[in-house]
């Protein structure tokens, strides 16, 4: 007997053109300041792959050193490389609950380039 997943979401197909484009974007170096919160002074060797048919990349960085990185890899080291803590919270009614106190960061990537989105954008259709 085979079951099917009703839940499942249905897919949003992106025209190439828009996906090349945001590959493009992802791409596009920044050079910043990789950061080891866990241990500092260690070396963080990763490896990273985004878009199907991109080989996968491998990274070493060093706490403190100076590295330049596409904007995805900076993204993923400050979006993803953290853990959540869990705290008692009080819920409206004044019940204790345990919930999500805060997120705890195991590595950054601390930008020296200051650009916002927009700006990027600006500089892309010039």
């Amino acid at each position: 007997m085979t079951t099917t997943n009703t839940k499942e979401k249905p897919r949003r197909s992106i025209s190439a053109k828009a996906m090349e484009a945001m590959r493009k974007k992802d791409n596009k170096l920044v050079k910043g300041i990789f950061r080891c919160f866990e241990s500092p002074g260690s070396t963080l060797t990763f490896s990273h792959k985004k878009y199907a048919g991109d080989d996968v990349q491998q990274y070493t960085m060093t706490d403190g050193d100076t590295y330049d990185i596409p904007i995805m890899v900076a993204k993923h080291l400050n979006n993803n490389c953290c853990y959540d803590r869990h705290a008692h919270v009080l819920d409206a009614n004044g019940k204790p609950s345990i919930g999500v106190g805060r997120k705890v960061h195991r590595y950054t990537f601390e930008s020296l380039e200051f650009q916002f989105d927009d700006e990027m954008e600006e500089e892309e259709t010039a």
